[in-house]
């Protein structure tokens, strides 16, 4: 067992991309297996004791007689025999072992950067940041949009007699509407990636997150959990007239922004104020970062 464990080699991973972390540690490597072959020597031993009778000689017969010590008796002597044999183990690395193994070689060769500083970031650059991480804000919104229209249902009253046709009608009205904002939220994760919002004091990180590697497929494990992010910054926004598109990934991008502000006016109302549904934005203010995660763990 390796003497240079700690607390930052344990790593649970809750998302972990294996093709770059493999990817990588073949470069690293030039090339490498999963599967490692030891040979190693095993020297077992067993104790063999003999014991005799030894007579004595003159000069020690002569002693006995001179200091009165009884010289006679049993000898005995004790030996090893010990023999040789080589076994055989395989070492055998799993995706988490081979990410701990990767990020230590960052570490040791100082290529790891390990926080976010605006000043000195760069496109390329391996970062390690940690935060609380949130939902895509427009995909959040929209979430949260939906689960208000389910309350409203849990909590509204058997309409009279009189009114059925009418509730009848806004019922299907709202499903109508709720149809249409699922179909929005679905195309904001048509491209098989999720935003995730990691922000502090310093800026804010967008993480292009792959559904196929979130562990177990369940997005609430990382929402609002405190994680540790090992990824590659793919682009930096550092002016004041820059900023990180959340829409980038859609079809909605091509949209001009006063015909998006007009899509989303409906959101901004006084009637949707009264409501506690997150911000509505769609674009990212500088100073902000793009990562490419390859990595989320506690």
């Amino acid at each position: 067992m390796s003497n240079n464990i700690n607390s930052n080699s344990l790593i649970i991973p809750v998302y972990i991309n294996e093709k770059i972390v493999l990817d990588m540690l073949a470069i690293m490597e030039d090339g490498f297996s999963m599967v490692s072959q030891i040979n190693y020597t095993e020297h077992a031993e067993s104790n063999s004791m003999q014991r005799g009778d030894v007579g004595l000689s003159t000069s020690a017969t002569i002693l006995s007689k001179l200091l009165k010590i009884d010289v006679s008796g049993k000898l005995g002597t004790e030996g090893n025999r010990g023999e040789n044999e080589n076994v055989i183990k395989e070492k055998i690395h799993t995706n988490v072992s081979l990410l701990s193994k990767f990020r230590g070689f960052l570490v040791e060769n100082n290529i790891l950067k390990d926080k976010l500083d605006f000043s000195k970031v760069q496109l390329g650059d391996f970062i390690e940041i940690e935060g609380k991480l949130q939902k895509n804000p427009i995909i959040n919104y929209m979430d949260s949009f939906i689960d208000l229209f389910r309350m409203i249902d849990i909590f509204v009253k058997e309409p009279q007699l009189g009114n059925k046709n009418q509730i009848k009608n806004r019922k299907q009205q709202e499903n109508e509407i709720i149809k249409q904002i699922q179909l929005f939220s679905d195309e904001l994760k048509y491209s098989g990636t999720i935003d995730f919002i990691l922000s502090n004091e310093i800026g804010t990180a967008v993480l292009s997150v792959q559904e196929q590697y979130l562990a177990n497929d369940n997005i609430s494990e990382i929402l609002g959990g405190h994680f540790k992010v090992l990824g590659k910054v793919i682009s930096v926004c550092k002016e004041k007239n820059e900023n990180i598109d959340l829409l980038r990934k859609t079809s909605l991008s091509i949209l001009k922004k006063d015909l998006l502000d007009e899509m989303f006016s409906g959101f901004k109302t006084d009637d949707m104020k009264q409501f506690n549904l997150p911000e509505l934005k769609t674009k990212i203010e500088s100073p902000a970062v793009i990562i490419m995660p390859i990595a989320i763990y506690a």
